[in-house]
């Protein structure tokens, strides 16, 4: 294997050896180091391959001794070399063509939003734009969590956002909070605002459809504003009332009452286990210029002096007058240095666990008390990041008011 590839980059050249007695020049060849190889007799002619960098001694050696030495191909780059020379500007092209692409796909070109009904989408990408996300944006630029998270607080009516990066593309899904409906004032029911499973029923109005350990999905009645009536066994009653009672419809009320379940929550978050973050090292510059209509002043400071990396902030005072604008620059430099730091993985569940709670505790909202909580590691031990999902249990009220529509008598 190493000797094609020494052969594919020194080059080698198909001779055809042409005389009596062929086999001295080989031996001769080879006493002289001269390195031969793939010998095949033709004929009066004896074919075989010789590097480049030994075919002038071998020819050489051939007219000397009355041989006829001719080239019948030649392989390698050397070769190529001319051809690389001619078409020059098409590979150099072909390069920057393909850097370009490089580079190109390194950045958001378009962005998508989804699930949103009552929320404006420009409102969305205007929020996600402040944050690092909007057309022509690096990707380096910006953390999918940490955007993720920025949105949720900005965007109150969501309650959850997802941003996935495919190609140079940005896709941003949604998921709008369903407020309870408190306005209601006719007959309605209490339906489950999540799945979960019940701990607790009071039913202070309407009948109660669910009892503690039974399992209820998203939209199911769990107190019923439709009152069937019934009659009582312990009262003894006279056949004219209960003829009378016999007459009794169901009726519709207001449900009102108190449903508590035990539901769950899941958040993801994720923690490199080598950070490497620009933090302040404690040095400052300052530096004070004036601009004026015919040339820049340095005023006071070090004027060749910089940091590597650094954040500045720049103060300016513009002072009009006949002659044109006077602009005052104040520029403060602070030094900023790389910070790096290795995370063994308890460390890293840790941080890991601690940025997926803070959207979930969002998401959940700061009344709920936390009942069991569940951490599972989804990368695997090789990977450069710790990847972890969080599953919450709380116990919570998960009854809101929905109106009827159906008439007790189903008309």
């Amino acid at each position: 294997m190493a000797n094609r590839l020494f052969d594919q980059v020194g080059g080698t050249i198909k001779v055809a050896l042409k005389g009596k007695n062929q086999e001295k020049i080989i031996n001769m060849a080879a006493s002289r180091g001269i390195y031969i190889w793939d010998i095949k007799k033709n004929g009066d002619n004896m074919n075989f391959k010789v590097r480049t960098s030994g075919f002038n001694a071998l020819k050489a050696l051939s007219e000397n001794n009355g041989y006829d030495l001719d080239v019948t191909g030649k392989q390698g780059l050397p070769f190529y070399r001319h051809l690389f020379q001619r078409r020059l500007g098409f590979f150099t092209g072909a390069l920057i063509f393909i850097a370009a692409l490089y580079i190109m796909s390194s950045f958001v070109w378009f962005i998508e939003v989804n699930g949103n009904k009552k929320t404006e989408t420009g409102k969305i990408m205007l929020t996600a734009a402040k944050h690092g996300v909007y057309q022509g944006a690096a990707k380096w630029n910006f953390s999918r969590t940490e955007v993720e998270e920025a949105m949720l607080r900005d965007l109150t009516q969501l309650s959850y956002v997802k941003l996935d990066i495919h190609g140079v593309k940005a896709r941003i899904e949604v998921v709008e909070k369903i407020l309870p409906r408190n306005d209601i004032a006719g007959p309605c029911h209490l339906v489950a605002t999540r799945d979960g499973i019940i701990e607790e029923v009071l039913a202070l109005d309407g009948q109660a459809g669910v009892k503690p350990g039974d399992v209820v999905k998203k939209g199911d009645i769990l107190i019923s504003g439709v009152v069937f009536p019934e009659k009582s066994p312990y009262i003894v009653q006279s056949p004219e009332e209960e003829e009378d009672e016999e007459g009794l419809k169901p009726y519709t009320v207001k449900a009102r009452g108190q449903v508590k379940a035990r539901v769950w929550y899941e958040g993801y978050g994720e923690c490199r286990l080598h950070e490497e973050k620009m933090v302040l090292s404690g040095r400052r510059l300052s530096k004070i210029y004036i601009e004026t209509p015919w040339k820049t002043v340095f005023l006071k400071g070090q004027r060749e002096k910089s940091y590597p990396f650094y954040q500045q902030a720049v103060d300016k005072t513009v002072i009009k007058s006949p002659l044109g604008d006077f602009r005052l620059y104040r520029l403060k430099m602070e030094e900023q240095v790389k910070e790096a730091r290795d995370f063994s993985e308890k460390e890293a569940v840790k941080i890991a666990r601690e940025r997926a709670m803070k959207p979930l505790m969002r998401k959940m909202g700061g009344d709920k008390k936390i009942n069991e909580s569940r951490v599972d590691i989804l990368s695997r031990p090789s990977d450069p990041i710790l990847r972890a999902r969080v599953s919450v249990e709380t116990i919570e009220d998960i009854a809101a008011a929905q109106p009827i529509n159906v008439s007790p008598n189903g008309n």
